[in-house]
């Protein structure tokens, strides 16, 4: 007798626990233009002769169009967040696990044409989503199991109201490093041919699906998590020639880049890194055809201030930036300078954006950071603050305000490891509303490689970037089959914080923003980048006030 249960999508179910260890749901609600979610869990406690077998999924039920069914698979996670695993306990006891083992992730579509592989005493969940433009109103939606002789094995029924409004459209602005290279090694593509291309748009279409809106444009190889005097694999958009010591640019495949993130739905791009990560002191890796030969223009060898790099850079970004016009583009083009400087990092940064500060005067700069005082300096007009720094930010007349979190931090905060409870990764959305942040950046929508990107990694069979990063951290989608993405639990989790900042200013609409704020407070106290929800219980009863708040206004 299979034993079923209907649960939050927050819950991360471990294939070592049984529906018993998680409350059951019977409703849910959405918006007409968002997206609803549920997890039906099964769990076959009787030993049987054979250990495995297939069961058949469908829905039924006026929604069953908009309904697509995913199970919920888990990947190798050794090192949950970046400390022992006491440690890690002591310092976050919210943490769901910190002992490496198998951690649910990866929501695979059903194989065997619709099946799920069922395996005694071993708990599988099967992940339920409703989206498109699905109409208002409240119905059942049942869930169905079938043996392969067609017989029902269990069913569960859900309750599905969907409130008759729309969400507004996203403002804010969200961008996870797009990694070009990572899709051409994995899938042995050469770097922007057709194949490649096509795979890249895949990628590109599931992030705007889950609320990415920037793109990363590799104009050049981006200098990032590089090692010192290594290259990563050359994706360079930009052509370039040098004759007789003059530059010229072709700029027909970044035209073709921009093209293509544009039909998928990106509305943002930033330009990669004109400096290398942590100090700004060399140039990336340049390819150019120098007297009709194909060589390495420039790279770790370069000093990022030395006399040649600066008049090709010059060079580079006045025609840049000409094209750019001449194309309509500017309020939605943001420039990086170097990742992540630190405070000693000041001088060089400085003579860097001093170099080229005359040509770039009204294009916005953008880049992670820690330290206020290259905002003060004028150097940075966009500082990416990390969340555990961000306060440090929040007293300047910052007029375009942007977070991001890595690798750190995780004790008490919002993230994205494995091992976090969902609500946690998904509490973003309510701080960025509260703080009126505009943007959102994170190092690692696909980043297949380990530290130093020495080699690849395949993320299906080590979560940590190659025993480096927290789990999770590195990978927001996983390279699916066939050039395919497969989704994240971890980025569905962000990307309903990103509905939550929608449900908000649908509810600030009818009461203020001050108002909406004490609602939300008045249930999980004040919010803070450090104070975070925790568990399903208090999100769903902000998302339930919240929702509350809008149908009565509605309803006046």
């Amino acid at each position: 007798m299979l034993e079923l249960k209907l649960v939050s999508a927050l819950e991360k179910c471990f294939i070592d626990q049984t529906p018993a260890d998680f409350k059951e749901i019977n409703r849910i609600r959405m918006y007409k233009n968002g997206v609803g979610s549920a997890q039906l869990l099964i769990y076959e406690p009787e030993e049987r002769a054979e250990h495995t077998r297939m069961i058949w999924v469908e829905a039924d039920g006026p929604l069953a169009p908009y309904v697509t069914v995913r199970t919920v698979e888990s990947v190798p996670n050794y090192i949950p967040v970046p400390a022992t695993p006491k440690t890690a306990m002591e310092k976050d006891p919210g943490l769901l696990r910190a002992t490496p083992g198998l951690y649910p992730d990866v929501l695979q579509p059903l194989e065997h044409h619709g099946a799920v592989m069922l395996i005694y005493q071993l708990m599988r969940s099967i992940r339920i989503d409703i989206r498109g433009d699905v109409p208002a109103g409240v119905s059942e939606l049942t869930i169905r199991l079938r043996r392969k002789n067609g017989m029902i094995a269990g069913e569960q029924t859900l309750t599905v109201e969907v409130i008759d409004a729309k969400l507004p459209e996203q403002e804010t602005i969200v961008t996870q490093w797009f990694y070009a290279d990572c899709l051409a090694d994995y899938y042995n593509a050469a770097p922007f041919g057709p194949e490649h291309m096509e795979i890249c748009r895949r990628f590109i279409k599931t992030a705007v699906e889950n609320g990415i809106n920037m793109l990363l444009v590799p104009v050049f190889t981006p200098p990032l998590d590089t090692a010192v005097g290594g290259e990563r694999t050359t994706t360079q958009l930009v052509g370039v020639r040098r004759t007789n010591g003059q530059y010229t640019f072709d700029f027909t495949m970044v035209d073709a880049w921009m093209h293509m993130a544009r039909e998928c739905g990106i509305r943002y791009f930033e330009i990669a890194h004109l400096f290398t990560q942590w100090g700004a002191e060399h140039a990336p890796k340049i390819m150019a055809e120098v007297d009709g030969v194909m060589t390495r223009l420039f790279g770790w060898e370069t000093q990022a201030d030395g006399e040649e790099y600066v008049a090709f850079l010059r060079a580079f970004l006045t025609a840049f930036t000409a094209h750019l016009t001449e194309r309509g583009y500017h309020d939605e083009i943001y420039f990086h300078l170097s990742d992540e400087p630190e405070e000693k990092h000041l001088p060089q940064y400085r003579r860097n954006k001093e170099n080229i500060q005359d040509i770039l005067r009204g294009w916005k700069i953008l880049d992670a950071m820690s330290h206020v005082e290259f905002y003060r300096e004028g150097l940075c007009e966009i500082p990416v603050a990390v969340s555990n720094f961000i306060e440090d930010f929040m007293p300047e007349d910052i007029a375009e305000r942007w977070v991001y979190y890595c690798c750190v931090p995780w004790a008490g905060y919002s993230n994205r490891f494995m091992a976090m409870h969902s609500a946690r990764t998904r509490c973003i959305g309510l701080q960025m509303y509260k703080y009126g942040i505009k943007g959102f950046l994170h190092w690692g929508y696909n980043f297949y490689n380990n530290r130093y990107s020495d080699d690849m990694v395949n993320p299906f069979l080590n979560g940590n970037a190659g025993y480096w990063a927290g789990g999770g951290d590195a990978v927001s989608v996983y390279p699916g089959a066939k050039g395919q993405p497969l989704e994240s639990v971890r980025i569905d989790a962000f990307r309903q914080g990103l509905e939550d900042i929608r449900v908000l200013q649908l509810c600030e609409q009818y009461y203020g923003k001050d108002a909406v704020v004490r609602e939300m407070e008045s249930i999980m106290g004040t919010i803070t980048f450090k104070n975070c929800v925790d568990d399903t219980a208090t999100m769903t009863a902000l998302r339930d006030r919240l929702d509350d708040m809008i149908q009565a206004a509605m309803q006046k």
